[in-house]
């Protein structure tokens, strides 16, 4: 089976040529343009590797994935930038993404970084092979529902009632079994998740608090400050300032 690789590119043209590099090489491969996109198909496309533009349709777009895919998968992703200045690679770095390559790139360059980060998953996944084991068995199958549709829908307003739908427990059960094998409450774990994800963006990107706002599922950006306030104790502004000196 051809190892799949998930090119996350909004330039049309660059795109391509990666694709038909990864096509002549023998991996399969799909495109992406965007945050939206690229986050759907980890679990529609299922990539074992991704190619990620840090900029796309907004200015380090990429990264914010980079964020996302640090804190919530283990797929391992090589950033495609044309920056070399120190301010956007301290960026990079802060995602850890398993390397980066630099536009114009050639083709031996894409291919001995894919695979050498594809030779380092394996080895790092052989070494964690009964931690995961232990980690499968950590939650009930209908938590992990929940959790997953969480971490799928994390952008969005998540529902304790769609939770339970998802899991298939009655409302006492799961609420119950939740605080049980989590140690919290769903409301508490989907909010400390979405500061997570919050704070990260702060840091990392030069997204506005109003564009964290709505990517993280607020409908305005009054709520999501006074959330992230009641969480962490300031405002993103001041939180922002004090982490991106």
């Amino acid at each position: 089976m051809k190892t799949k690789i998930l090119i996350v590119e909004d330039d049309k043209i660059v795109s391509f040529e990666i694709q038909s590099i990864l096509n002549q090489n023998g991996f399969d491969s799909t495109i992406c343009e965007s945050y939206n996109c690229c986050i759907k198909n980890l679990d529609t496309f299922k990539p074992e590797l991704i190619l990620l533009d840090i900029d796309l349709s907004k200015k380090y777009e990429g990264i914010q994935i980079g964020s996302y895919l640090n804190s919530k998968s283990r797929i391992p992703f090589i950033y495609i930038t044309g920056y070399t200045d120190t301010e956007t690679l301290k960026r990079i770095q802060t995602t850890k993404p398993v390397a980066y390559l630099s536009k114009p790139f050639r083709e031996i360059d894409v291919i001995g970084n894919i695979e050498l980060a594809l030779y380092n998953k394996k080895a790092s996944f052989d070494d964690i092979g009964n931690y995961e084991v232990e980690e499968e068995s950590k939650y009930s199958k209908p938590i992990k529902r929940a959790l997953e549709y969480i971490d799928t829908n994390i952008n969005q307003e998540i529902k304790t009632d769609e939770l339970i739908r998802v899991s298939g427990w009655s409302k006492f059960h799961f609420i119950r079994e939740f605080g049980k094998e989590v140690g919290k409450t769903p409301y508490q774990y989907v909010l400390d998740e979405k500061m997570k994800l919050a704070s990260s963006k702060l840091k990392n990107t030069y997204q506005t608090v109003k564009e964290i706002a709505f990517d993280i599922g607020y409908t305005s950006n009054s709520s999501f400050t006074n959330a992230f306030v009641k969480h962490s104790g300031i405002s993103p502004s001041s939180f922002r300032k004090k982490y991106c000196r």
